[in-house]
């Protein structure tokens, strides 16, 4: 009987053992079967210096191990386009989320392009399409000039630049409280009674500042332009052709059928004069 009775403790002692080690082995199994699954992984096709724009040349899908595949590593080439490198990323390997960075967040230095130069436009919304630009945007830029000496005016209005590519616009919508608007009168002029300081309830003309992308050549002549006219920005469809075209300037004779040169009044300076509420 008490033969009886060890064998069948030793058989469940073994069934016990037995179902233990099935148990682990079958743990060990899943778990090497889940850290070998493979996965798709973006890995870089080459060497890639930091701040330079992914494109899909840059970049392959392969499937690597889980267990091998990096914290935050990337999976689909549609998030890497246009990103940009942050720090150096070497052929072969993979593509990490902590090593890219959006343009939002680099700033604007990364949106211009190799060659050219960002340069700053500030007009009102009556001189930029009613505030209808938008980054990304093509426009050209006009500006009238008096060339005109001693008393006789001679203003012409010419395309400064056409095709430039918009890199941001913001605007600037400021309100009258706590400040006033005072007219300047030309010399020689006698002040208008209608040119008043607005009331407090008025309110300031929206600026818009248009920052564009050009050669470094023409954001001189830009630069001067500003400083010797008065710009206006129209906006390119988006199905022109790419390219200049031929225009000759407007003049006063031109636009009116008036031979005689006259003085053109320009329009009026406004002083800003900060107040305490």
């Amino acid at each position: 009987m008490k033969n009886v009775r060890g064998l069948l403790l030793s058989l469940l002692i073994a069934l016990v053992a037995t179902f233990a080690q099935c148990r682990y082995v079958a743990s060990r199994e899943q778990s090497l079967l889940y850290d070998s699954e493979p996965l798709k992984t973006l890995v870089a096709t080459r060497d890639i210096p930091p701040h330079v724009r992914l494109d899909e040349t840059m970049v392959n899908v392969v499937e690597v191990p889980r267990r091998w595949q990096q914290p935050k590593a990337l999976t689909n080439v549609d998030e890497v386009i246009g990103q940009i490198t942050s720090v150096p990323i070497f052929g072969g390997e993979q593509v990490v989320a902590t090593k890219l960075a959006s343009v939002q967040t680099e700033g604007l230095a990364l949106s211009v392009p190799r060659g050219s130069r960002a340069v700053a436009l500030a007009v009102d919304v009556f001189n930029a399409v009613g505030g209808h630009i938008k980054a990304g945007n093509r426009i050209d830029i006009l500006g009238s000039f008096d060339f005109g000496t001693g008393d006789k005016s001679d203003l012409r209005t010419l395309t400064v630049m056409q095709d430039v590519q918009v890199l941001s616009v913001v605007d600037d919508i400021g309100t009258i409280t706590a400040r006033q608007v005072q007219r300047l009168p030309a010399e020689g002029e006698v002040p208008d009674p209608d040119d008043a300081p607005p009331g407090p309830a008025e309110t300031l003309q929206s600026l818009t500042t248009i920052t564009v992308a050009v050669t470094p050549t023409d954001a001189q002549k830009l630069t001067m332009a500003q400083e010797i006219g008065h710009l206006t920005i129209i906006l390119r469809s988006l199905y022109e052709a790419e390219g200049p075209t031929e225009l000759v300037p407007a003049t006063v004779q031109s636009t009116l059928g008036i031979p005689e040169q006259v003085r053109y009044k320009g329009r009026p300076s406004y002083r800003l004069i900060e107040g305490g509420m």
